[in-house]
């Protein structure tokens, strides 16, 4: 076999993950995050091209497809091992900015640690090519890792562990479906690349790490732009086009063994909430009203959605008063913010389904029916309760 059969298939591979990062780059924009955060992602994309680059080189050096010497050598692996360090550096500020971005004092003091620790661990590394602290190339032009590199593999754990489980301990107290696990991803910068690793060092000549590190880069870009397609930004919940695309699932495989039933879910008096409190209150009472409605939705194992301005809905194959369950989730939550949101209830309309000959816009428009019929009664007792 030729020799330098391994090393071109490197290469390719890594080529090959040149030009999917580039598709990143292009579609990070700010439909998928805020402006400092998209930034902070095509940065480390484009560090990540960086480390992709001088890992190629330094392939096709060794394998005496183009000439490569000891300082060349030293340069692709000053270029490769800082980049990592720039990359690992913009993918924890973009976690950071992306969990933090309304606390200004808790990101300027974690943004301030990581920037720091990237700086010690930039300089030790180009130090190295006169000091061989954390690599050197020895007399066969091999890279060799030094004595420091253990230290550098620390300041590497630092930034990833500190990212990371500082993320994923927020996951549990955000209640936004469409952040839990976006939360969750920043461990797998930390698994799958350690994995990669350890892999490739059995496997020498396989390029498993640029590949351990391109996958959570991938995932996490996907599960953003996902996010920012189906959920709704307010309240974290699916929007009506995921909700649409579930309800037609749903029909489908509807029958007389599987029927499931939709709830059109209206809160009562929101336009008042909204003149008399305000916008901001008003919000904060759809997020309430959504934030119950998901653990509701948890509850009996349903899907749960935004319609649009203050109507929701959930679908459930369960059989079970919704509109009650739903009101004494309201009514706990409320209790932690009794002084900001006002009294909130909502009426429940509902339809069940048993055949997939009927249309999703005959069902909502049918649960639709039963809630106007639910608002009636509660205005006609709204109306009453006032005139006594």
């Amino acid at each position: 076999m030729n020799s330098t059969a391994p090393y071109v298939s490197y290469v390719i591979t890594e080529i090959a993950l040149v030009f999917f990062s580039i598709g990143i780059i292009v579609k990070a924009n700010k439909n998928v995050g805020t402006d400092l955060q998209m930034r902070h992602f095509k940065g480390m994309a484009l560090f990540f091209i960086l480390y992709l680059i001088s890992d190629s080189w330094w392939a096709l050096g060794q394998s005496g497809i183009i000439p490569f010497n000891k300082t060349l050598n030293i340069i692709s692996s000053i270029i490769g091992l800082v980049a990592v360090s720039l990359l690992i550096l913009a993918w924890c500020i973009f976690v950071i900015y992306r969990i933090d971005q309304n606390n200004t004092r808790n990101v300027k003091f974690m943004s301030i640690i990581h920037y720091s620790v990237a700086a010690c661990d930039s300089l030790l590394i180009i130090a190295s090519a006169f000091t061989g602290f954390v690599f050197y190339i020895d007399e066969n032009n091999i890279y060799q890792t030094g004595k420091g590199y253990s230290l550098h593999l620390v300041f590497v754990m630092i930034q990833l562990f500190g990212s990371g489980i500082y993320s994923f301990s927020q996951s549990f107290s955000n209640k936004q479906i469409k952040l839990k696990t976006e939360y969750r991803l920043p461990l797998l910068f930390i698994i799958l690349p350690a994995a990669a690793a350890v892999l490739e060092g059995m496997l020498p000549l396989t390029p498993i790490v640029p590949l351990g590190i391109f996958l959570p880069i991938h995932l996490a870009f996907l599960e953003i732009q996902n996010s920012e397609i189906y959920s709704d930004a307010l309240t974290g919940l699916n929007n009506r086009r995921r909700m649409e695309i579930f309800l037609q699932d749903m029909i489908h495989n509807a029958s007389e063994d599987r029927p499931f039933t939709i709830h059109m879910i209206d809160v009562n008096d929101f336009k008042l909430v909204n003149d008399r409190f305000g916008h901001i209150v008003g919000d904060r009472a759809l997020q309430l009203v959504a934030d119950s409605l998901h653990n509701v939705s948890d509850r009996y194992h349903g899907f749960c959605a935004r319609y649009g301005g203050d109507e929701f809905v959930l679908i459930i194959t369960a059989k079970a008063d919704v509109r009650k369950a739903l009101q004494d989730e309201i009514d706990i939550m409320r209790k932690s913010c009794a002084d900001l949101v006002p009294q909130i209830s909502v009426c429940t309309g509902c339809t069940e389904c048993r055949s997939g000959a009927v249309t999703a816009t005959q069902l909502i428009a049918l649960a639709d029916e039963q809630l106007y019929a639910q608002k009636q009664i509660y205005h006609g007792r709204d109306k009453t309760a006032k005139s006594e």
